[in-house]
């Protein structure tokens, strides 16, 4: 489902969306608008380093997601997982999600497997 383009208020509409702008722009692309958030697609500059050569298809902040390629349905459900943890846990999100990371890494992180679940069933 596609959104009408944002108004200005909702350019900025949780903390994280400036790191996820600044992240979009560093990688040369430009950002589009949809299911209420901004997607950005590139496989250059930023994204290049934190994701593509560690591997990743995409990072989100807030309402903002960075994508290495154009995201598959499944791709895209979790990512939009990750949109609702930010909204749920805010402020905490982010260093709840570093401090798992580090803990527990990748495969066993509790926000990732929720989101790849909740992704799952949305199928």
């Amino acid at each position: 489902m596609r959104s009408s383009p944002p108004s200005a208020s909702r350019i900025v509409a949780h903390h994280a969306d400036p790191i996820g702008h600044l992240i979009g722009w560093l990688s040369l692309a430009r950002p589009r608008f949809r299911d209420g958030c901004f997607l950005y697609v590139s496989d250059r500059g930023l994204a290049r380093l934190i994701l593509s050569r560690r591997g990743y298809a995409a990072i989100t902040f807030g309402h903002v997601v960075v994508f290495t390629r154009e995201p598959t349905d499944a791709l895209w459900r979790h990512e939009l997982v990750h949109v609702r943890q930010y909204e749920r846990y805010g402020l905490a999100f982010l260093p709840l999600y570093l401090l798992e990371y580090a803990t527990n890494g990748y495969a066993a992180h509790p926000f990732e497997r929720e989101a790849a679940e909740l992704a799952r069933l949305q199928t």
